[in-house]
């Protein structure tokens, strides 16, 4: 036997023994999504307003000892710092000894250390990005608008790169619904209803609102349990307005964004201007008094004249602001009641008679300290 010959034999023994060390070492292949053990329960929260909590369970067959589970979400919108993975059960004497992070990848792998060969179910959640909501209402106006019909959906649309074949989606205020939403699919559901609730027309003169003086017309709903609402705080939605024409069918009115409404609170949904209501506005007064350098006070009169050209007598909320420091004066007059909602705004109200009967309304105050 010559010299290559014997060479060549040890190479091979050699490769022969380092490939008999390695395999008899035990080979984990990572488990992907979408070969894990089926999803036994999968609960998706809408909790966080940015993200949606992920909770899913499921059953591995573990052996004695040291297992490795791999878990990997490669094309999907999963925090990776937010994943926890734990057995149901409290009590269980299995222990999860570590996590690690493979560089480069959408994965981790859990080392998993079990007295016995057992099927252990495990509660993984996560936060998962990218599932859009939004939450709108229908409100159904009765003919006479003292009432409605109140209507809340929420609507989801999956972007994550998830799919969910079953699962059961939580909203904010705790209402649960079963669905499937695969990637890119939206859905709309309904979740509460409010069959009938008490409704307040308003006609508002605020130039926050509308820089040209218009009287614009509100529904105001309370979120109040004695008005038919108040079993949650509302969220902030697009709302569209339908009202009944007394013939069984109904006519679209208008839509408007609803804010964030906690229980007690208003939501003012306005459904355009009031065309036969108008108000001319004149500055009465605007004297200086009481000068100190700089440093002086004014004495004001403002009128609004008001003209309601309707069938029937109509009240208007004046939503009057003044800057700084003021008093109203005790002369002011026109109003039948007034609230000084906060430093520098007061809310007047106004009793409009019908038929274009002009009615005034006085606002007599003074500033002080002004610059």
């Amino acid at each position: 036997m010559n010299k290559r010959m014997i060479l060549s034999m040890v190479a091979t023994a050699a490769l022969a023994s380092w490939i008999g060390i390695f395999s008899s070492e035990p080979v984990h292949a990572r488990i992907k999504l979408a070969t894990l053990p089926d999803k036994e329960a999968v609960v998706v929260r809408f909790d966080n307003p940015n993200a949606v909590l992920v909770e899913e369970e499921r059953t591995i067959s573990l052996q004695k000892g040291v297992n490795n589970v791999d878990f990997s979400w490669a094309g999907t919108n999963i925090d990776k710092g937010s994943i926890v993975f734990r057995p149901v059960d409290g009590s269980s004497k299995v222990e999860i000894l570590s996590t690690l992070y493979p560089p480069g990848e959408a994965a981790l792998t859990w080392e998993i250390s079990s007295p016995d060969a057992r099927s252990e179910k495990f509660r993984l959640s996560y936060l998962m990005a990218n599932i859009q909501r939004e939450t709108d209402y229908r409100a159904l106006v009765s003919k006479d608008e003292k009432t409605c019909s109140f209507k809340h959906y929420f609507k989801i649309r999956n972007w994550s790169g998830g799919h969910f074949a079953d699962a059961d989606f939580i909203t904010r205020d705790g209402k649960t619904f079963d669905k499937a939403l695969s990637q890119g699919e939206a859905k709309r559901v309904l979740v509460n209803k409010w069959e009938t609730v008490t409704l307040q027309k308003e006609y508002v003169y605020d130039l926050t609102r509308h820089s040209e003086g218009k009287v614009m017309t509100d529904y105001v709903l309370k979120n109040a349990k004695e008005m038919g609402l108040g079993s949650i705080p509302l969220e902030y939605g697009k709302v569209r307005i339908y009202q009944d024409d007394g013939n069984g069918t109904t006519a679209f009115t208008g839509e408007d964004w609803g804010r964030f409404t906690p229980i007690g609170d208003d939501m003012r949904l306005n459904i355009g201007i009031a065309q036969d209501i108008k108000v001319e506005f004149k500055k009465m007064v605007n004297n200086v008094e009481n000068r100190r350098g700089n440093v002086y006070d004014t004495d004001e009169v403002d009128e609004y004249e008001i003209k309601n050209f309707k069938d029937s007598e109509a009240v208007v909320s004046f939503v009057l602001r003044v800057d700084g420091e003021w008093e109203l004066k005790n002369d002011s007059a026109g109003f039948e009641s007034f609230e000084r909602t906060d430093n520098e705004t007061i809310k007047f109200k106004v009793k409009a008679p019908a038929k274009g009967t002009p009615v005034k309304l006085k606002f007599h105050y003074q500033k002080k300290n002004v610059w």
